[in-house]
C-alpha cells in the first residue's frame, strides 16, 4: 500500500519539479478599494441583506491603519499614494515624495507597466479622482485635475480607464492620445474586448450616480469592472487592475445610510464578479480594501433583512479608524492581523518572492518543511504561511512555489546557500513528510 502511495507521489512531484518556475510576484493583480469603507459599513451592509458581503469569505483578512504623513487623520490622496507607492505622503498629494525631495514615488501600476503588462483603472467616482490618480499621476495636489489627465494620456497611459467624466479628462483628449471613448453602458458593452487597444470610458460629467438612485444609461461598477477584465486579460503575461468604489465615502459624507448600504452592496458584487473570473487560477491576487473610513459610523442595532439597521455617526468627515483588509490568491497569506496601508507594495513587489513563505528572504528547506507539515489542510486548519497560492488549501500548487524558485533569494544571518537539492531528495523528503502526515480534507 505504502509503495503505491509512494509511487504516486513521485510521478506528481516529477510533474511538479517539470513545471515552469513559479513567477516571483503575481502574474495579476486587482486591487479593489471601497473609498470610505469601515468595518461597520461592510457589517451594515450585512443586515441589509442578510447575508455577508462577498468578500467576507475570503481566506486571509486582517485591518490596516491608514494615518498620512503628519496627520492621524487621512484623506483620499495620501491614503491611495500610500496604498499604490508604499511610502507615506502630506494630505493633498498624488505619488509625490512630500514631505521629502517631491520626487515621483513609482505605483504598483507603473511597475506593473514596467513588466510588460497592461494596466487599468475603473472608478465610480470621476477618473482623475483622488484614489485612481494616485495609482497613475504624480501632482503636488489632487486638485490639480487636467494635470491628472495629461499624466494618465501622455505618460502612463493605462491601457482601460472607465469611471465619471470631465473634470479635466474630456473626450476628444482620449480619442487624440490613442483611446476609444464610451460614454454609456451601451456602447462599453458593445466594445470588442479582444480587439481593443485601449478604452476611455467617460461616464457623465461628475462622479457616477448613488445606486439608490439608479444609474439610467450609466453602467454599475461591476460591469466596468467585468469589461476591464475582459480587455486586460487577453495580455498573456498579465495584468494590474485597480477598482475604486468611490461613492461609498461619498454617502460616508452625507450620513447616508440607504446610499452607503447601496453602493457597499455593488462594491460586493463587483468583488463576487472578480472572484468568477479568477477561480481556478493560482497565478492572481486579489486585494480588498479601503482608503480610510468615513462618517464614524457605528451600528446600534439589526432590523433583519431589508430594513435599515439603526446607527449612529459620529463625523462627516473622515476618521482614523482602522479599515479592513480582505485578499484571496498568490501572496494573500502575506495579509496580516493589522498592517499598515504602506505594506502594500512590498507585499506583492519585494517580500512577494515566492516560495518564501517565512518572509526571511530565501527559499529553502524551512518554507519546504512549512509546506510540507500542514500539507493537505484547508485555511482553517493550516498555518497561513504554508499557503503562498493563497487559494485556502495546503497542496501540489503551494509545493510547486518551494520548488520552483528554490535557493532564490538571500540566505538569512550568515548561513550558506543550500544547494537545489536532487530531485531524488526532493521526492525523499516530500514523500516522507507527506506519508507522515494523516489524511487530511483533500486526498492527492
Amino acid at each position: 500500500m505504502l509503495d503505491h502511495i509512494s509511487s504516486k507521489l513521485t510521478a506528481i512531484l516529477i510533474g511538479v519539479l517539470a513545471a515552469p518556475l513559479a513567477s516571483a510576484q503575481p502574474k495579476n493583480v486587482v486591487f479593489m478599494i471601497g473609498d470610505g469603507m469601515g468595518p461597520a459599513q461592510v457589517e451594515a451592509a450585512g443586515m441589509f441583506t442578510g447575508t455577508p458581503m462577498s468578500f467576507e469569505s475570503l481566506p486571509y483578512q486582517g485591518l490596516v491603519t491608514t494615518y498620512a504623513a503628519g496627520n492621524p487623520v487621512t484623506d483620499s490622496a495620501a491614503a491611495a499614494t500610500a496604498l499604490a507607492t508604499g511610502q507615506k505622503v502630506s494630505n493633498g498629494v498624488i505619488s509625490l515624495a512630500i514631505p521629502g525631495d517631491s520626487s515621483e514615488l513609482p505605483t504598483l501600476l507603473e511597475h506593473y507597466q514596467a513588466l510588460g503588462r497592461d494596466t487599468g483603472l475603473v472608478s465610480t467616482a470621476y477618473i482623475t479622482h483622488a484614489t485612481p490618480a494616485a495609482f497613475a499621476a504624480h501632482e503636488t495636489s489632487r486638485n490639480n485635475k487636467n494635470q491628472i489627465a495629461g499624466d494618465y494620456l501622455n505618460q502612463t497611459k493605462p491601457k482601460v480607464m472607465l469611471g465619471g467624466g470631465a473634470n479635466g479628462m474630456s473626450v476628444a483628449a482620449a480619442q487624440l492620445a490613442g483611446y476609444t471613448t464610451v460614454t454609456d453602458a451601451a456602447g462599453m458593452l458593445a466594445l470588442n474586448t479582444n480587439t481593443q487597444p485601449f478604452v476611455s470610458g467617460q461616464f457623465g460629467t461628475t462622479h457616477l450616480p448613488y445606486e439608490a438612485d439608479g444609474l439610467g444609461a450609466l453602467p454599475h461598477l461591476s460591469q466596468m469592472t467585468t469589461t476591464a477584465l475582459d480587455i486586460l486579460d487577453n495580455d498573456p503575461d498579465g495584468f494590474f487592475l485597480m477598482v475604486e468604489a468611490g461613492r461609498i465615502d461619498h454617502a460616508g459624507h452625507e450620513n447616508n445610510l440607504a446610499r452607503n448600504i447601496g453602493e457597499t452592496i455593488e462594491f460586493s458584487n463587483t468583488v463576487q464578479s472578480v472572484l468568477d473570473w479568477a477561480a481556478g487560477r493560482s497565478d492572481t491576487l486579489v486585494i480588498v480594501t479601503a482608503d480610510h473610513e468615513t462618517g464614524g459610523l457605528n451600528i446600534l442595532a439589526d432590523n433583519g433583512p431589508g430594513n435599515l439597521p439603526t446607527v449612529s455617526w459620529s463625523s462627516t468627515g473622515h476618521t482614523a479608524a482602522n479599515v479592513p483588509v480582505y485578499a484571496w490568491g498568490t501572496h494573500a497569506n502575506q495579509i496580516r492581523t493589522v498592517m499598515n496601508n504602506t505594506d502594500f507594495f512590498d507585499l506583492i513587489t519585494v517580500s512577494g518572492l515566492g516560495g518564501d513563505l517565512d518572509n526571511d528572504g530565501f527559499v529553502g528547506i524551512t518554507d519546504l518543511n512549512l509546506v510540507l507539515s500542514n500539507w493537505n489542510q484547508t485555511a482553517e486548519s493550516a498555518n497561513p504561511l504554508a499557503d503562498p497560492t493563497g487559494d485556502g488549501f495546503v497542496g501540489i500548487e503551494d509545493l510547486n512555489q518551494i520548488l520552483g524558485n528554490w535557493n532564490a533569494g538571500t540566505p538569512p544571518n550568515s548561513a550558506a546557500n543550500i544547494p537545489v537539492p536532487a530531485t531524488s531528495t526532493v521526492l525523499l523528503i516530500a514523500s516522507l513528510a507527506i506519508l507522515r502526515r494523516r489524511p487530511g480534507p483533500r486526498s492527492l
